[in-house]
């Protein structure tokens, strides 16, 4: 449950910053409100695991923890990578 919510923190910010302005024209597949929802929904399961996998309180502290990594992850990796 923990790795579930590892990937959905990583997709979710992965798929908020292809909807920004900046990166929007690396994935052209899908128009940019689905990204946004999908983003968005992501980071609800992201809190949905972390609360299945441990408990309330200590997985509201792990999801905030996995948000912050796939937000840097996702940083990193469009900042670093070819345009």
């Amino acid at each position: 449950m923990i790795a579930f919510a590892l990937l959905t923190a990583l997709g979710a910010f992965g798929l908020l910053a292809l909807a920004s302005d900046r990166h929007r024209h690396r994935w052209n597949g899908v128009a940019i409100p689905w990204r946004r929802r999908g983003g968005w929904a992501l980071v609800v399961s992201t809190f949905v695991a972390a609360f299945a996998a441990w408990g309330p309180v200590y997985g509201a502290i792990g999801a905030l923890g996995l948000l912050m990594l796939g937000a840097g992850v996702s940083f990193l990796a469009l900042n670093l990578t070819q345009r």
